[in-house]
């Protein structure tokens, strides 16, 4: 390991997304509990040159970890595009109540909780993009209005 690269937790995420997704460069951004297990799992973005990832290392009772990573397009006019330059992510409450705040179902596979984290991306003047965890199926996942 060269030195200045991260060591214990952060290395092993790290090396983790590289593994399952080489040829990116990654930024850590943050540690939280995005899938609600109680432990602390790693969120890193990228960006090439038509995309920007967002991705959490889940922590496993192993150590190991394992990668989720979702995917949107710098610019286009579909739902998964962005209107502007991305924000930094920010932590946002899972502790929404949809129908009631929102107007709408929850997505497929949020579950509502008072401790665990999603995280908001903001890309100019269009709707924000929420991620979750989806327990459905298993990966993070996002909304948008």
């Amino acid at each position: 390991m060269a030195q200045g690269e991260p060591t214990g937790g952060r290395a092993t995420a790290l090396r983790t997304l590289q593994a399952a997704r080489p040829g990116l460069t990654w930024r850590h951004v943050r540690t939280l509990d995005i899938n609600c297990d109680g432990m602390r799992d790693d969120i890193f973005t990228a960006r090439d040159a038509t995309h920007y990832y967002v991705a959490a290392v889940i922590a496993t009772r192993d150590g190991a970890g394992r990668a989720s990573v979702v995917r949107f397009q710098l610019v286009g006019s579909s739902q998964e595009s962005f209107c502007g330059r991305p924000e930094p992510l920010e932590t946002e409450s899972q502790d929404i109540d949809f129908p009631e705040i929102v107007g709408e179902p929850a997505p497929q596979g949020f579950r509502r909780s008072t401790r665990c984290l999603g995280l908001r991306l903001a890309v100019g003047e269009c709707d924000s993009f929420h991620l979750y965890w989806n327990h459905t199926s298993g990966q993070l996942d996002w909304w948008r209005l």
